[in-house]
């Protein structure tokens, strides 16, 4: 009888000790780093998705951290390998796996319906494809962005602008040997910059330009501070984020909380996208404004500097990267 009135007794303490550890379970905080400025068009849609996330009521809320308040694209991507960050919406560069060269592969994508149907689609080769090389490193992949089509600023008219001659021009390139590569091989030397750091660096005239930018980036990164008077459109590389979350964090997700966060990330990545292509043509417009000098290919230049690059750069990919993920994304 006494056993009997200790269980009796111990039983609604252990029922409710258990109740609480579910709901604790269920209530889960995460930390979102990003890259973009805080006024930037692309964080009030980060905004939104968070508003998203946690209006559905599964016990998740997030607070964000814009502008690289928690470090560069390079430096981010470690911390949510070892889940010092719950998520990123940021650059994922090749320094953290060789096979991420693919993100630069030059002139794998050119145009804006391309940017829709490959990077906009989350069963595209391309999205499975990074999707594993991230889980490898203990990431959960959540969407791919694609901004728009990338071209060069400088401080000035490089020599033989639209050949492949020597362009007497030091430009930066962010830390990818193919990007590197690319650009020695249109007659520019480069030097490798974190992000950040290109802004004082053009400024200052430590190098003449950068390989970087969308129009819209150009623009109000460059043009509207008064810096920089030319605007190259070579548009061999994409402007790719990623969204992605460390993998620790999501496997502590319920299942419905993991459904609730991947649609809204879903869902942010096609309006940034669609958005940016939307402005793109516009932001041309101010550049001209500003007195910028446009470069714009005729399609028999841009035919030969892609043809080029393609033979020149692409073959020395295989060994980094893999001839297998190469033939993945080009067929």
């Amino acid at each position: 009888p006494e056993m009997t009135l200790q269980r009796t007794l111990l039983w609604p303490v252990a029922a409710l000790m258990l109740s609480s550890s579910f709901a604790m379970a269920a209530d889960v905080k995460l930390r979102l780093a990003g890259t973009l400025p805080a006024e930037h068009f692309g964080s009030k849609v980060l905004e939104q998705m968070i508003e998203e996330i946690e209006s559905a009521n599964v016990g998740v809320t997030v607070q964000y951290f814009p502008a690289g308040q928690l470090g560069s694209g390079e430096e981010l991507f470690n911390d949510v390998r070892f889940g010092n960050i719950d998520m990123v919406h940021g650059t994922v560069y090749a320094q953290a796996d060789p096979r991420l060269e693919v993100l630069s592969l030059p002139f794998l994508i050119s145009s804006g319906d391309e940017i829709r149907s490959v990077l906009g689609d989350p069963t595209s080769e391309f999205n499975t494809v990074i999707s594993e090389i991230l889980a490898d490193h203990g990431v959960q992949h959540l969407a791919t962005i694609g901004e728009g089509l990338i071209g060069m600023i400088a401080t000035d008219m490089p020599a033989d602008p639209r050949g492949l001659g020597p362009k007497d021009m030091n430009i930066r390139v962010w830390s990818s040997q193919i990007v590197k590569t690319t650009m020695e091989t249109l007659g520019y030397q480069t030097t490798t910059m974190n992000w950040a750091e290109v802004f004082p660096a053009v400024q200052a005239g430590t190098i003449d330009g950068a390989i970087c930018c969308t129009p819209e980036w150009a623009y109000t990164t460059f043009a509207a501070s008064d810096v920089g008077n030319t605007f190259l459109a070579y548009n061999a590389f994409v402007e790719i984020q990623e969204i992605y979350i460390s993998g620790q964090s999501w496997d502590k997700l319920s299942p419905e909380q993991q459904e609730v966060i991947q649609t809204a990330a879903s869902k942010a990545a096609s309006t940034i996208a669609e958005d940016a292509l939307e402005r793109s043509e516009g932001f041309v417009g101010q550049l001209r404004d500003k007195g910028w000098t446009i470069v714009e290919f005729t399609p028999e230049e841009m035919s030969a500097i892609r043809e080029k690059v393609v033979a020149d750069v692409w073959p020395t990919l295989s060994g980094s990267v893999g001839q297998d993920l190469i033939d993945r994304l080009t067929k």
